[in-house]
C-alpha cells in the first residue's frame, strides 16, 4: 500500500483518500460534556466566579441600554409629532416607558432566576419571579387594549415606542464595537 499520496496522485485499489475534516476514528466531532479541566473553579460548587470587575460592567451596561431606550423613545416621539400628529407621538412616549419598566423589570427576573439557580438558600421566591414575568405582560395587553379604545394611530405609537429596547440594543452594540476597538488600538 502506499502511505500519502498528494493531488492526483493515483490509490491502490481499496484505499480512500484521507479526510482532514472528519473526526478521527472513535470521535463524534463534538464533546459531549465539558470537563472539569475546562473551567476555573471556585471552592464552593465548583461554579465559575465571576469578578467585581465584571459585574460592574454589566451593571453599566444595563444602566447604558435604560438610558439608550429613553433617549430613543423621546427623540422618535419628537420626530413624529409634526409628520404624524400628536396621538402617534404620545403613543411612542408611552410605549417606551412601558418598554423602559418591562426591561427592568425582565432584568431584576434574570438576576432573580441566576441567583435562585446558583445560591441553595436563595432569598428569591419562585412565585415572585413569575408573578413579575406574567404582570409584565398583563401591564402591556391592558395599556394596548386601553390605548386601542381611544386611538388606533396612538396604538401604533404604542407598538413602535416598545420597541425601543432593540433600537437601544443596537447603539449598545455599536459602543461596545466602538469601545473593543479602541481598547485594541
Amino acid at each position: 500500500m502506499m502511505d500519502a499520496q498528494g493531488p492526483g496522485e493515483p490509490y491502490e485499489e481499496g484505499q480512500l483518500p484521507a479526510t482532514p475534516h472528519l473526526p478521527k476514528e472513535g470521535e463524534c466531532g463534538l464533546r459531549e460534556e465539558p470537563r472539569a479541566e475546562d473551567w476555573p473553579e471556585s471552592g464552593e460548587l465548583g461554579l465559575v466566579e465571576v469578578s467585581a470587575q465584571e459585574m460592574a460592567d454589566y451593571g453599566a451596561t444595563v444602566r447604558r441600554i435604560e438610558r439608550m431606550i429613553v433617549i430613543v423613545g423621546v427623540a422618535c416621539a419628537v420626530a413624529a409629532i409634526w409628520p404624524m400628529g400628536w396621538p402617534l407621538a404620545v403613543g411612542v412616549v408611552i410605549g417606551t416607558a412601558l418598554a423602559w419598566i418591562n426591561f427592568r423589570w425582565l432584568a431584576a427576573s434574570v438576576n432573580a432566576i441566576g441567583e435562585r439557580i446558583v445560591r441553595a438558600k436563595s432569598e428569591e421566591r419562585g412565585a415572585a419571579v413569575i408573578a413579575r414575568g406574567v404582570g409584565r405582560i398583563f401591564l402591556i395587553a391592558l395599556v394596548a387594549y386601553v390605548i386601542f379604545s381611544c386611538s388606533v394611530r396612538g396604538l401604533v405609537g404604542f407598538l413602535a415606542g416598545l420597541a425601543m429596547p432593540v433600537a437601544a440594543l443596537m447603539c449598545e452594540a455599536v459602543y461596545e464595537f466602538v469601545a473593543s476597538n479602541r481598547r485594541s488600538s
